[in-house]
C-alpha cells in the first residue's frame, strides 16, 4: 500500500490529527502518521492518505 495513493474514509474536517487527537503518533519513512484503528492516517493536503495497514507494518 506505501506505494499508493488512497484516500481515508475519514475527512480532515470530521476530525484532525495532531499532538491532543487521541491518536498514537507512528514514524513512516519520512513523515508521521496516525494510528486510526488498524491503519494509519497522513495528512496530504485537504485530506488524509490511508497507509499501511497495521497487519502489513507489522508483518515487516
Amino acid at each position: 500500500m506505501d506505494n499508493e495513493h488512497v484516500r481515508a474514509e475519514h475527512t480532515v474536517s470530521e476530525h484532525e490529527h495532531g499532538e491532543n487527537c487521541g491518536h498514537e503518533k507512528i514514524v513512516h519513512n519520512d513523515h508521521v502518521d496516525y494510528l486510526h484503528g488498524d491503519h494509519q492516517h497522513h495528512l496530504h493536503g485537504d485530506h488524509y492518505d490511508e497507509h499501511a495497514h497495521l497487519a502489513d507494518a507489522t508483518s515487516r
